[in-house]
Order: C-alpha cells, then structure tokens, then sequence
C-alpha cells in the first residue's frame, strides 16, 4: 500500500519528494508529529481523489478509521470529511490499491490511486455478512452488475451462465412468461436463493430486473451452513443495489434494449411430395405384405403430377401457426444519489416479449420496480427500507404449447390447413380433428391468463452501541406478499369438413356444396383461480468487527432469525351460454368450486459466526447454526450445523514476499462443514391426520344425500427429519503480477445421509394405508473446479481473458432395494455403492451396407432387414441381440463437465465482451416425430429425408439387385433407433453474448449536461459448435439431459436474439 499526497493538484508520490527539499521536510514533519500534541478538534478535509493519469475517480470510498464516518467521491472526483488531526483515513476504490493517509494540520488532502488488477480489495457478500476477496476461506465466487448485464435476457438466471465455476444453468425454453431454466451448484440439487439476506426462490430471481442486482455471489462449501436446513446444496446471495453519492447530488439512467428473437434451431415439416415418396418407401418395405409380391404404392403418378404442375399446394403447419422472427423490448430508468444523511436508489423496469405465434397469442410483459433508502438518523442509527417487487402478465391460447408443436409436426402436408383453402373453414379433417393453426388464436379457442405480483418490505435498523468499539446491534424485519390471480378461457369454436354438391346428368346441381361445422372446445367454461402467499421474516443480530494491536483482525456474529409461511387457494368454474369471459355471466348447472392446497410453516434459527484474521496472514472462520423447521415431527425437528474454515495467505510470508515479488496472493484454504435440507419433505404430517377426502371417489348415501368419504393414506413418521449433508473442500488461490493471472482450484466432497425413502417392509392389507417415508438412503458427490483469469493494459487498450471448468459425479452409497437374484441382477438392477445415473443401452455397431453384408451377418437378423438398417454389437457373445447386451453406455441428466470463458476489451471508448459457455460429457435421446418419420400415420420432419433409399423409387426393397442411396437414417419404415445411435452425445460449445459498443467522448456530452452515453448491439446464442445432428443440444429430449420426460421434446424452443440498445446517464 502506498501513500500519495497532492498540493495544488499537482501529483508528488513519495517518490518524487526528493526533488522537493521543502515538501519532504513539511510531509515528515506532519507524519512524525506526536499525535498527542495535535489537537483533537474536528475540521473539515477537502480532497480530491484521481489516478496516475490526473483523472478524477467517482465514487472512491474515504473512511476515518478512529470514527468509522464514511463518504465517497463525487463526479469530480472531491470529497468532504469531518476529522481530527491524526486520524486515519482509508481511500479506496474497486481496481485500485487502497491508500492510507494521516490527517495533519492541513485542510486540503488529495489522493493518487493505483491500478490494482488482483481485486484482492475486492469486497465479496458472504452469508450474513461482506469479506475482503483476500480473506475469503470459503469457496465462493461472484460476479459483478456490469458482468450479469452484459448478456441481454428475460431471465436473470440465463444471464449468468458459464459466468461462475461450479454453477450449472441449463435453459429448457424462451416461451414468453415460462422461466425455464434448470440451476444447481457442483450438480448437487437448486440452491438456496437468498436476496438482500431475505430466502426467496428461483421465480423470483427468474423475474428480476437485471440493472437492479448489485452483485451476485455463490456459497459452494461449508460456508453455507449459516443457512442450516436449506443449505446443503448451496447458497446464492443476491445484493441490490443501494445509494452511493454523498454530496447532494443524485444521478438518472435510462436504458433501452429491443430485441428481435428467432428460434435456434426448430425442425420443419416435409412438402407434400417428399411425404409421399417416404410414404410409398414405408409401405414398400413392410415384408410380411410384400413378400414374394410386390404392394402397389399408395401414391400414384397423378397424386405426385398434381403438386409438381400447382394444381395442389402444400400445407405447412408451421410455417402457417409460427413467426420467423418475434420482437421484445425492455426499458429501465434508476436514479442513484443522497446526501451526508440519506442515500437512495430507485429502479423501475418495463420489458415486454412476443412470443412466436403469427396470431400474438402468446406474449408476456413484466414491471419491475426497487426501492433502497439508507438513512443515518443519528450517529449511531442507521435505518434502510427497501422496496421492490414485480407485476407480470402472461398470455398463450388455451392449447398446451407442447402440444401445439407436436400436432404441427405430425399433420400431413397433404391435408389442406383450410377447406377448399377458405380461411373461414378451418379444417376438421385431420389426425385427431385438432387444427394447430386455429388452436394457436386465443380469439378462436379461448386462452390462459397468468397474473402474478409480489411485493415485498425490508425495514433495517443498525445501531453502533456505545461503549464497545466495533459493536453493532441490527433488527431487520420482512414482509413478502405474492399473488397469482388465473383466467382458463375455454371457448367453443367450430371446424368444416366439406360435402361436395351433387350434379344431375344434365350438370343441374341437386344437393348443393356444404361446409359441415364439428363443434370442438363445447362447453365454453371460464375457470378462476388464486393463490394468495405471505411470507414473514425477523431477524436480530449483532456484530462486532474490531482489531487489536494492529495485529488481529477479530469479527464475530450472533443472529436469531424466524420465519413464517402461509398460502391459500381457490378455484371457481361455470359454463358460459352467453358471449362473456367473465365468471358471473356462467350457469349455475355444473359449475365447480374448490381448493388446490393450503398450508403455513415456520422455522426458526440461531446463527454464529467468528472470525480470526492475524496480520493478514492466518485467517479462521468457525459457525454454527441451530435450526428448526415446522416440516417434521416435534422431537426431530431441531439442527445442530457446524461448519469450520482456516487459511493461510503464504504469500505473507516472509519467504515469499521478499524474494518472490510477482506473487500478489498465494492463499491456501480448507473448509469442512454440515449442512441440512428441508425440501425434500412436506407439511408435516404429511396428510391430514392420515386421510384424504376424495368427494369423487368415495362416499354414501344418507337421507337421500351423498356425504363425502375418507381414504386412509400413508402413516406419518414421528421420527422424520431433514437429511444432512458433510460437506469437504480444500482450494488454493492465486494471484501474480499485480493480476495478470489469477487462478482458483477447488476440490470438493459432499457425503448426504437421511434421504428419504420408502421402506420395503411389508404390512396387512388390511392397514388400508402406504408404509411412510423415512430417512434411510445416502449418497455422495465429488469433483473439481478450476477458474483462471488475465487482466492487461496496453496503453489504452484493457483486455481481460476469465475462464472456468468444472467436473462433478455422484454415487449411491446406500439404496433401499432387494436382495440380487443372481450376479447379473446385481450388476443390472442394484445401484449402491455405484454412480448415479447410469444410462444402460446396446452398443450401435454400424449400417448394412448391402444384402450380403446383411445375409452373412454373425449375429440372428429378422425378416425384412434392409441395407441401411442398424445393426448392435453381440456385447455377450451369445449370438442374439436382446437385452442382455444392454451396458453402461452413457449418463442421465445433467452434464458432467461444465465450462466457460470470457473475453473482454476497451479501447478509447470501444468495448467488447464475448462470453463462451460450454457443456461436455451430456446426453439426450429423442422420441416420437424427432425419433422417425411418419409417427401417428402423420408427416415427417425434413431431417428424415437423409436416408438410405433406392435409386429408383419403385424398385422392390427386397431384390437383391436393387441399388440404394446411402443416407444418415435408414430406410423409411424401418425400426427406431437404440443404444448409442439413440442416446446422443450433447456436449457444445456456445457463443452465448457478443456485445460491441461505444461510449461518446466526454467533450461531446459536457455541454448537453450528460454524463454518460453508450450504445451498443449484441447477439444472445449467436453460435454454437455441437456434434448433435438436427437439433439444439441446450434444448430438452425426452430422455437425458434436463428433461423430465417424453413431452419435453415439444417444448417451446430456444430463442437466438439480436439485440440493438442505448443508455444515458445525467
């Protein structure tokens, strides 16, 4: 750390002084003047805080260390502080080395700052609590607003991705309102979200305003503790931003994105031709039907003649139903200021997405708006209130979205999308009479309305308590309200087939043309429903941070927090007769009232925390939490959660600091811990004292009335409790040549016991109820992280490379199972002891290539096998392709390796970010549509017209004679894929933001009175490097991945967006 003085705003370091005989003897005689003989009366010190380069710094913090009063500086780089001769004031300011000076006689102090590229300085949110990046002894990392904005999205949690070792992001779909993303940390399961010190959950970051978040930090290890029962997978800590000026002044920014979004990649539908030939080609190769003699095909010359001359044309379900491209736009405007007394920052938010239905059906539009008051009543009180919240909208036509894309995969390009191509006469002739192209028009079919607010208060009061130096006293109270208020629309509409008119022999119309209507969607309903959610939180705390003897460094932590839950709903139905969306307009005849779910919970904990930090050099944290949750039994619902962490920063030694000076930081650390979770249980009990009401199931009859019955259900478990996990990790740190290169290595273990299972004891049917759950099964994750980083400055150009990797796996240590039968029971069918996620399948071996291949194959080959048809390796040797060949192929899930990179550079008022994120060592399997051609007797994706076929198109598959075109897929009509033809490695690379943009020169802006103005273009998803043919390797299969089942494969697809923006700041 150096010191720095500046008179008249002329630099003089130390240096220098030499040069300046009377300004070095004035310098020391204010530095070596005994303290005692300086009066201790306050004055006001004017300064002025600016780089080597005489630029002003804004925003430097400046703090007396004797008194703890704090200001920073403004635009100009000026600050003002009250203090008394000797005290010592600390300037500093992120990216540059932090200076000390000691206040003398003198009334004006300015200060040079260094660049500091190792951001040790750096101060990091912990839980509970801030620590200097030097000091951390957890695992944690953390990024920046300005690195979470560089990436334009609708959801915050998309916008971190491949930003932080350790933290895996996965998004399932860009639908309008859907926040589809998948989060976990070391792939241990969705962690705890914690904002502003409040538990939230993952739809509320999800909806965040992105120019609201300060910072965003990830507690991976034993740190995370403090959170007790809901830390075991991790914390992520999310801080809003809050009021910085001291001088009065106050800053305003606005900004605006418009986006143009377009799917990534979205398979389309064949022609009506192509269709036809895979059609002839499947009934050509069925072999029980062709052999010895050949079927005539289904489709003729004329059928094919007709939509080669234009007499026909082509339906196109998707291209009909979907936009190219859909828009989106975001607009915020924040102020940022305050005075010596109060500091504030309000953010309001408007963004609004169209989805990509030609229709506008679908859309979704949010308002999000933040509040944070800091104010310093007394000097010893501090209060905050801070506000925020969100109102969102979501609309899409009645017809799931899955659904949609899989009936407009699966139609028949042969089948007109509107009869006799008259918009008025949707089509009702068409596989199961659902036309995509209507069902996307909420005006035709009815709609889903989803409105969802929540608010939420924050009211802080921190007192400095007298007497003890370094004491605080904080009382913290929270109030959240979250609302959903949903409209279900069903409307009755009509689809037409057609009755052609009949004609006499003389040409005289006797029965005229006619348009039959098939009534679908009957009866018209309208459903309302509503979830009401309150949540409440109290925390008391105090803190003390103080050192002693210049040498140690001790701050300690004592908190009580409880919680408090409760949520509600309702749901009414009636059918509507009259032209009404409205509820009151519906029939009293079969209308439906009822609840969905209701409950409340809470949970209470002590929290402590100490920490030891000597000269720097030997740091030590020790915490604790005891909890307890409402979610188990009395006697089990109590926690003990310690965790433990030590460092030692070698680079503070002396054998290290004096002969190797390019080691800014060489830190080595290890943390052990236990850490709970709660949400793998619900209510206890988990049914109402044991029964269920099922109205509709079981009842009887008394007095001519039917009174409702009561099912037994699962037995509660009076010994139930949250599963633990004992959490390991030891990591190095390292920073050189003042941050030219930094790296993080981390290796963890995580060892979870208590999970719940099900017993396979056996109980008397005539229990009538389920064995319950209880806490017996364990298991195990491991891996590694590894993060590097470059800073550089050439003249005015600064670049910045950071990159991270990560690897984790899993095992079942104890699994609830039988008895194997034999070994290869064993081997097959029990998983303790072994990896999680084992995905078993056939070894694909390759292609007929020809007959003879196919008739001299080793292994049994059924009638009808082609050339072009997959054939599996005999991984048992016994001759037979069944399952016994069935192996370890692959593995469910998410990826096993995750990776990414940024790079970044300015020059003269040019920027540009490019951030890379990566998966390795990921598999997906595709079913139905995306799996074959003509699945449901429908169409074909054009992905299948690269296939094995003959060269003529009427030759007979099964002559020996015949020639054939090799393709990727075999044959129209043969058997659906298996093993490692199936199961796809998914492993990519992607160019997830590219941002250009530039800065107007100051000297253009000063006389407008603008501070700042930056414009930009950028590209979200713009590339991507994957061996995954014909679809997007991010996008969910219906196996592997993130997908949670078939349907999956239908979801809405991934956008790539191209985006164009502007901010200004006065």
């Amino acid at each position: 750390m150096k010191t720095n003085f500046i008179f008249n705003e002329r630099p003089l370091p130390w240096g220098k002084l030499r040069s300046y005989p009377w300004h070095w003897a004035l310098s020391s005689l204010l530095l070596l003047s005994p303290i005692g003989t300086i009066a201790q009366q306050q004055q006001q010190i004017e300064g002025k805080v600016q780089s080597l380069n005489d630029k002003p710094i804004a925003g430097a913090s400046i703090t007396d260390l004797r008194t703890g009063q704090t200001t920073s500086s403004d635009d100009k780089g000026r600050f003002r502080i009250n203090a008394s001769p000797g005290d010592r004031l600390v300037i500093s300011f992120v990216g540059y080395r932090k200076t000390e000076m000691i206040v003398g006689q003198q009334r004006l102090m300015d200060v040079l700052l260094n660049e500091d590229h190792t951001n040790l300085e750096e101060v990091v949110v912990v839980g509970y609590g801030t620590q200097k990046k030097a000091s951390l002894t957890g695992a944690i990392s953390s990024v920046n607003n300005k690195e979470i904005t560089v990436t334009k999205n609708e959801n915050v949690v998309n916008m971190l991705a491949g930003k932080m070792p350790g933290v895996r992001i996965s998004q399932q779909s860009s639908q309008p309102g859907s926040f589809e993303s998948n989060i976990d940390i070391r792939g241990m399961g969705e962690p705890l979200i914690v904002v502003d010190g409040i538990p939230r959950d993952k739809d509320y970051l999800s909806r965040m305003d992105a120019n609201e978040i300060e910072s965003v930090s990830v507690l991976k290890d034993a740190s995370a503790a403090v959170y007790g029962v809901r830390s075991a997978n991790g914390v992520l800590l999310v801080t809003t931003r809050r009021g910085s000026s001291a001088d009065g002044n106050f800053e305003i920014n606005y900004s605006y994105n418009r986006a143009w979004q377009k799917f990534l990649y979205v398979p389309n539908t064949v022609d009506a031709i192509a269709y036809m030939q895979l059609k002839n080609e499947q009934i050509g190769r069925d072999f029980n039907s062709n052999y010895p003699a050949k079927m005539p095909s289904i489709f003729g010359a004329a059928d094919f003649e007709a939509y080669q001359n234009g007499s026909k044309k082509t339906s196109n379900y998707v291209d009909a139903a979907f936009d190219k491209v859909s828009p989106q736009y975001q607009h915020n405007l924040s102020i940022n200021g305050g005075s010596k007394k109060v500091n504030y920052f309000f953010n309001l938010g408007k963004m609004d997405q169209m989805g990509a239905y030609k229709s506008k059906s679908l859309n979704y539009n949010r308002w999000n708006f933040r509040s944070n008051i800091d104010a310093q009543i007394t000097d010893r009180l501090k209060a905050s209130l801070d506000l925020g919240g969100y109102a969102d909208e979501t609309n899409q036509p009645r017809t799931d979205i899955w659904a949609v894309y899989k009936q407009a995969w699966r139609q028949r390009p042969i089948v007109p999308i509107y009869v006799n191509d008259n918009p008025l006469y949707p089509n009702f002739e068409m596989i199961d009479n659902e036309n995509p192209v209507v069902v996307t028009d909420a005006k035709q079919t009815g709609y889903r309305k989803f409105l969802r607010k929540q608010f939420n208060g924050i009211l802080s009061l921190d007192y400095k308590v007298p007497f003890v130096e370094g004491l605080n006293a904080k009382a913290t109270y929270n109030y959240d309200f979250k609302y959903s208020d949903n409209t279900d629309f069903k409307k009755s509409y009509f689809l037409y087939s057609y009755t052609p008119p009949v004609y006499d022999g003389n040409g005289q119309i006797i029965t005229p043309e006619k348009y039959n209507a098939h009534e679908k969607n009957a009866p018209t309903t309208v459903r309302r429903s509503s979830y009401p959610d309150t949540h409440s939180l109290m925390q008391f705390s105090l803190n003390y941070n103080r050192r002693f003897a210049e040498k140690h460094q001790v701050s300690g932590l004592l908190l009580f927090v409880e919680e408090y839950n409760k949520w509600d709903s309702f749901y009414a139905q009636r059918e509507i007769m009259v032209n009404s969306e409205y509820l009151f307009a519906g029939e009293d005849k079969n209308q439906l009232a009822n609840m969905e779910g209701i409950g409340e919970r809470t949970a209470r904990g002590l929290v402590g925390k100490f920490n030891y930090d000597y000269l720097g050099k030997y740091i030590a944290e020790f915490s604790f939490r005891y909890d307890g949750s409402s979610k188990f039994p009395k006697e089990s619902r109590w926690g003990f959660f310690p965790a433990a962490s030590v460092g030692w920063r070698i680079s503070e030694e002396g054998f290290i600091k004096n002969n190797y000076s390019f080691i800014n930081n060489l830190k080595i650390r290890a943390s052990y811990g236990k850490l709970g979770d709660d949400r793998s249980a619900g209510n206890y009990p988990s049914t109402i004292v044991g029964y269920a009401l099922e109205p509709n199931e079981t009842g009887w009859i008394f007095g001519g009335n039917l009174v409702n019955g009561a099912l037994p259900t699962a037995i509660p478990n009076p010994n139930l409790t949250w599963y633990t996990s004992k959490t390991a990790d030891v990591g190095v740190d390292m920073d050189l040549w003042n941050g030219k290169l930094g790296l993080t290595f981390d290796y963890f273990n995580r060892n979870r016991s208590g999970l719940l299972a099900t017993s396979l004891d056996l109980i008397p049917g005539t229990v009538g109820a389920n064995l319950p759950q209880e806490n017996l099964e364990s298991d195990r994750t491991f891996g590694y992280e590894l993060s590097l980083t470059h800073r550089n400055k050439i003249n005015d150009f600064n670049y910045f490379i950071n990159a991270q990797v990560s690897s984790t796996k899993s095992q079942f240590v104890n699994r609830v199972e039988s008895k194997a039968g034999n070994s290869y029971d064993n081997w097959r069918n029990r998983y303790s002891n072994r990896y999680k996620d084992i995905w078993w399948g056939k070894e694909y071996a390759g292609q007929f290539g020809s007959y003879e291949q196919i008739y001299n194959h080793p292994t049994l080959v059924s009638s009808g096998t082609l050339p072009g048809d997959y054939y599996y390796q005999d991984w048992n040797g016994d001759g037979v392709i069944n399952d016994a060949d069935n192996h370890p192929i692959a593995t469910y899930n998410m990826p096993l390796i995750n990776y990414g990179f940024t790079l970044g550079g300015s020059w003269r008022g040019l920027d540009l970010t490019m951030n890379f994120q990566g998966a390795a060592k990921v598999y997906v399997q595709y079913s139905e549509v995306l799996a074959g051609p003509l699945q449901f007797d429908g169409g074909a994706l054009t992905q299948f017209l690269d296939r094995w076929r003959p060269v003529d198109a009427g030759a007979d598959l099964f002559n020996p004679s015949t020639q054939w075109l090799a393709g990727y897929y075999p044959s129209t009509g043969s058997a659906m894929a298996e093993g490692t033809r199936a199961v796809q490695n998914a492993s990519y690379l992607r160019l997830k933001t590219l941002e250009l943009g530039y800065s107007l020169p100051q000297q253009w802006l000063k006389a407008l009175k603008i501070k700042n103005l930056r414009i930009y273009a950028s590209a979200y998803n713009l590339l991507t490097w994957t061996g995954l043919k014909y679809t997007d390797p991010e996008h969910p299969g219906s196996a592997g991945g993130s997908s949670s089942g078939d349907i999956d494969v239908y979801k809405y697809p991934i956008n790539k967006t191209y985006n164009i923006g502007a901010s200004i700041k006065f």
